[in-house]
């Protein structure tokens, strides 16, 4: 939790770094962060007076190529100042200058990661001034940055220049309208973050009304603001859920503190004779306090240490799977940051909670001595018999601990439960493609290099080549994969009055190959696929999803009613409308926990498509045995262009629940090892009061009472607090089960029968650990009770 929420991220005086955005209210629709387009950020640069340094940076995907074969890796776009705003220097060579972040005169230069330089050119000084090529442009190597940093994506192996984008991947980058550029600031010394936002409110809305985000609504209330890199690099979600791990985490300890509490309790009662006779000899209440004080403190803190020890030692261990916290924070173009690391202040807050640790364990024992009865317990009498009992009236500090345990074992196991259920659900949901054999991976050509009017033609040729390569039964391109996320867009249906501004619904969007759905097994319900006769020039066509047939005309029949789209796409006006021939099964193309859109509309690439594209290629067998020869058939179409996120289709699938599944996995050890704490708990308190009224017991026995009242007796009694603290256990879980209601899916936090199946799992358990202490009750020998009596 430290590592995700609070360590500061690794740059110089990193506290004083901020992301700057835009806050966005358009008309009909949610507010919104975005970024910037160039324009607004110049504006911005040359305006602002809070920070001493503002720079811009955007991610990219980008194909090295010339020296061996073509390799895809992840650079930044940035500003001249980016590297000065982060405090870093060259390694080797220089960094870029202002000059070369004119964009009248763009500079064909690139600074390499160490980690890049060192794995592809074997850390050879002579690369400084040598040409590498980038998504096919050549540019000039003219520095090596340190080890270890790869900017504020955290993905970074290279940078280059703002001003040579257009050459490289977006011909428009410095003159498109549309909020791509990611802003970040470090604050002038004296002026702090509250100052520069109240500053930020007010330039946001003079640079909307210079350069409006809409020019179609001039007047929408648009400012600006920042955030500190510590608050933009997680999002809600993720905040949420490493706080319920941090909640559930810290229930466990308390459970474990209550357990070694009842313990040392049980350990001081069985000795309060011993007690007695030290205060019967002179000794006084608060000598004795701290000598089993000391005992209690001692056991916590060699714990503590131990803990600490293995914290150190494990925490390079300590991988989170993948997926399990996506970068969803500001478009993911800001790091997390989150590898967990032993440092000094986990020393500090280790070194903390053994303390407040040993005060909880040992503190309830110590404070027994206040309490005793020395007349009572220098004799062994009846009266010191009776005081062993357990009872709702005369509660004791023992039988409160045991129903504590109790209450918080409820939480962890009815979490657990919760978990598990939902994870299991989300497993065995449909998401309505066959993904076996089936491998994916993204071709990402620069706009720069395959325009929007160029790219069916290169699909077309890149499908061509991929059918030929040997294992391949067939191919399609998409605009994302099932569960990892598509393109979106806004629908307008011809014949109906034209949305107002903002309330045009959003549907998912898809230009897709003519075998697109036998490649990915999505079923036809109703009328016809694509076929190769459907490219441009022709009758334009699309196919709906099962949902949007129901959602968008759930009295007609949707075939022959034509569409169109938002978007820059060739379908964004009426007289370029599709007709619906079709209509097939729903597919999931978000994470099931996100809630997704089931309403997708597709389109053949032939008509309309970007160049950038996911590729599916249902395979013969093993989707990883033709990797080999579909690289080499890319590089038939394009000897510059790397291939990206290769994978089959179904660890897509598994990397969607990852998060869901890291959770239910985790919660279901802290419930394992609740049960274990709390029966154990029941057990030892048990365990003690059988032993200190085994006199009792074979009094009881010699006066008739049969093993199996005596029995019932310790079960009565050794239940009656776990059964109080199961009912407020459940009220509490009723509450804090709310916290997970981001991680569920399809089942409600209050799942009646989750509840209903975990109390009666802690009375069977509970129930379990009071048999063996009450077997022993039944044991008590009378004649050894009567003679002592």
């Amino acid at each position: 939790v430290h590592a995700g929420l609070w360590r500061q991220p690794p740059f110089p005086d990193a506290s004083r770094i901020a992301m700057l955005f835009l806050h966005r209210n358009p008309r009909g629709e949610p507010p919104q962060q975005e970024r910037w387009s160039f324009g607004r950020f110049e504006l911005l640069r040359k305006a602002q007076r809070s920070f001493e340094v503002v720079a811009s940076y955007s991610p990219a995907s980008l194909s090295i190529s010339g020296d061996g074969d073509a390799e895809l890796v992840q650079g930044e776009r940035v500003s001249a100042a980016y590297f000065q705003l982060l405090r870093v220097g060259a390694a080797r060579g220089r960094l870029f200058t202002e000059a070369e972040d004119d964009p009248a005169a763009p500079t064909p230069v690139v600074v390499l990661g160490h980690g890049l330089w060192t794995r592809r050119w074997a850390a050879d000084p002579s690369i400084i001034g040598r040409t590498i090529r980038l998504n096919g442009v050549p540019l000039t190597v003219i520095g090596i940055l340190p080890p270890e940093f790869a900017g504020l994506s955290g993905r970074a192996q290279l940078w280059i220049p703002r001003t040579m984008s257009p050459q490289i991947t977006y011909p428009e980058y410095l003159t498109t309208n549309q909020n791509f550029i990611s802003a970040v600031g470090r604050l002038r010394p004296g002026v702090d973050l509250p100052t520069a936002r109240s500053e930020l409110a007010v330039l946001g809305a003079s640079i909307n009304r210079a350069l409006p985000s809409d020019p179609d609504f001039p007047d929408e209330k648009v400012t600006a603001t920042a955030a500190t890199l510590n608050e933009a690099r997680a999002n809600q979600a993720v905040r949420r859920s490493l706080f319920v791990l941090l909640a559930g985490v810290t229930v466990l300890h308390l459970l474990a503190c209550a357990n070694v509490a009842n313990l040392l309790l049980g350990r001081a009662l069985a000795r309060r004779r011993e007690s007695a006779v030290r205060l019967a000899l002179g000794s006084s209440n608060p000598r004795l306090f701290g000598h089993i004080f000391r005992e209690g403190v001692v056991i916590a803190l060699l714990g503590g240490l131990v803990g600490i020890a293995l914290a150190a030692w494990l925490s390079s261990l300590i991988v989170a799977p993948a997926n399990v916290w996506a970068p969803r924070n500001f478009y993911g173009s800001l790091a997390s940051f989150d590898s967990p690391s032993f440092d000094l202040a986990e020393l500090f807050f280790g070194i903390g909670l053994t303390l407040v640790t040993a005060l909880l364990v040992a503190t309830p024992a110590a404070t027994s001595v206040f309490r005793l009865n020395l007349a009572a317990g220098v004799k062994a009498g009846s009266r010191g018999i009776a005081e062993g009992a357990m009872s709702l009236r005369r509660p004791s500090l023992r039988g409160i601990i045991v129903g504590i345990e109790a209450a918080f074992a409820m939480m962890l196991v009815v979490s657990a439960a919760l978990l598990i259920d939902s994870f299991e659900r989300m497993r065995r949901a449909s998401i309505g493609v066959e993904p076996a054999h089936i491998l994916t991976f993204w071709v990402i050509p620069s706009e720069a290099q395959v325009p929007p009017a160029a790219a069916p033609a290169f699909v077309s040729r890149l499908l061509d080549e991929l059918r030929k390569v040997p294992g391949v039964v067939s191919a399609s391109v998409d605009g994302g994969a099932p569960l990892a996320g598509t393109a979106s867009s806004v629908l307008y249906i011809e014949g109906r009055p034209m949305p107002a501004p903002g309330q045009a619904p959003p549907v998912l969007r898809h230009y897709i190959a003519p075998e697109h759905f036998a490649t990915l097994g999505i079923p036809i319900l109703r009328g016809r696929a694509f076929t190769d006769a459907d490219v441009a020039g022709s009758r334009r066509v699309a196919v709906i999803s099962e949902t949007a047939a129901r959602r968008f005309w759930p009295d007609e029949d949707p075939l022959g009613k034509r569409v169109w789209f938002g978007g820059g796409s060739s379908f964004d006006s009426p007289d370029s409308s599709a007709e619906i021939v079709g209509i097939v099964g729903d597919v999931v193309y978000a994470p099931l926990d996100l809630r997704p859109n089931f309403s997708s509309f597709y389109t053949p690439y032939a008509q309309f498509t970007y160049a950038a594209r996911a590729v599916f290629l249902r395979t013969a067998g093993d989707p990883w045995s033709v990797v080999p020869e579909v690289r080499k058939a890319v590089a038939i179409v394009n000897p510059d262009l790397a291939l990206q996120d290769v994978q089959p289709l179904t660890d897509i699938v598994k990397d969607s629940w990852g998060r869901n599944r890291f959770e239910a996995i985790l919660f279901s050890a802290c419930g394992i090892a609740a049960l274990m704490l709390a029966a154990s708990g029941i057990f030892a308190v048990l365990a003690y009061l059988v032993a200190d009224r085994t006199r009792e017991f074979g009094i009881r026995i010699a006066l008739g009472a049969t093993p199996r009242h005596v029995l019932w007796q310790v079960l009565r009694e050794g239940m009656t607090f776990p059964l109080v603290g199961l009912i407020i256990g459940v009220g509490l879980s009723l509450v804090t089960t709310r916290l997970l209601q981001s991680s569920l899916y399809e089942i409600s936090p209050q799942e009646p029968r989750l509840f209903v199946g975990t109390a009666l799992l802690l009375v069977l358990v509970s129930a379990a650990a009071c048999l063996i202490p009450g077997w022993r009750a039944t044991r008590a020998d009378p004649v050894q009770a009567l003679s002592a009596e």
